[in-house]
């Protein structure tokens, strides 16, 4: 841990927003949790857009069979363009097991030079249909789920709630949040190596550089757009890597200061987390601790 000496921490009066989760953003938390979890049904009936099915088809070019043009176990998903629209148009009301023959004129820019405009003979045959549904809320399903120490429903709703209550109370006292860690830091002494700020510098300045590539762009171009110099970006990444390094010796300081730190079950939870999510999860801990002591309603 780097040199730190505290200053004050508690006892700012901010004024607190009142920050309460509802019955109805819980459960549209947990649902947004199952949609990622949709399972595949067998469907009866017909075939319908949005279905996915699996299909063995065979293209036939004057009555010779076409090996490019056939696939067994095919699956796709009805309406999303993944099939030619002629396959598609064809399975659409049809059912599991039923064979379908069709001429299909070929496009031009088939990959299949010789067959470009040609008529093709397809033979298809509906494998299977299938419809993707989200499973409905049982302790089993919420197991699937793989969230570290989430077992049961009580436990999601518990888990949704503590998320949504922590992500609406940074973002209602982002602006509080700031301030207070503004004048702990002022009257605070933190010790920060030139390794240290040096190497963060170096990561911030390359992740803004892969940032503007992506965006098809580059440093140059942005220098130029902001009319800013490479000196100047540069002590910017260098501001950034200091502040951040001196926050982050702050939090570890009053977490070990308050002995803040995780609970068995907590600790249970996020077993598989990596360094940096765990530091997020004691930052956010500290945070609220910060808030409590710093605010009032």
């Amino acid at each position: 841990m780097m040199n730190v000496k505290l200053g004050e921490y508690k006892g700012f009066d901010f004024k607190r927003p009142e920050v309460i989760v509802k019955d109805y953003e819980i459960n549209d938390y947990c649902l947004k949790i199952r949609e990622r979890y949709k399972i595949d049904v067998d469907k009866k009936g017909i075939v319908e857009k949005g279905d996915y099915i699996a299909i063995d088809y065979d293209g036939y070019y004057e009555g010779e069979h076409v090996s490019k043009l056939s696939a067994k176990n095919y699956h796709s998903k009805i309406g999303e363009g993944f099939l030619m629209k002629e396959f598609e148009d064809s399975i659409v009301g049809k059912s599991k097991n039923d064979i379908i023959e069709i001429d299909v004129i070929m496009p031009k820019d088939t990959s299949i030079r010789y067959l470009r405009g040609e008529e093709v003979h397809f033979k298809i045959r509906i494998l299977s249909v299938m419809e993707r549904i989200i499973p409905e809320l049982t302790d089993d399903v919420v197991r699937s789920f793989k969230i570290e120490g989430i077992n049961t429903i009580d436990e999601l709703k518990a888990y949704a709630k503590d998320n949504i209550y922590y992500q609406k109370m940074m973002a209602e006292s982002a602006k509080t949040i700031n301030e207070i860690m503004r004048k702990i830091i002022e009257t605070s002494e933190v010790q920060l190596t030139d390794e240290e700020v040096e190497s963060l510098k170096n990561e911030i300045l390359e992740d803004f550089k892969k940032q503007l590539e992506e965006k098809n762009t580059n440093l140059q171009i942005y220098l130029s757009y902001t009319k800013k110099t490479e000196e100047e970006l540069i002590e910017q990444c260098k501001l950034e890597a200091e502040t951040y390094l001196t926050e982050k010796a702050i939090i570890e300081k009053i977490a070990q200061e308050e002995n803040i730190s995780f609970s068995k079950e907590e600790k249970e939870r996020y077993s598989n987390f990596d360094e940096e999510e765990l530091n997020q999860k004691l930052y956010q801990k500290v945070v609220l601790f910060l808030l409590k002591e710093n605010t009032n309603l």
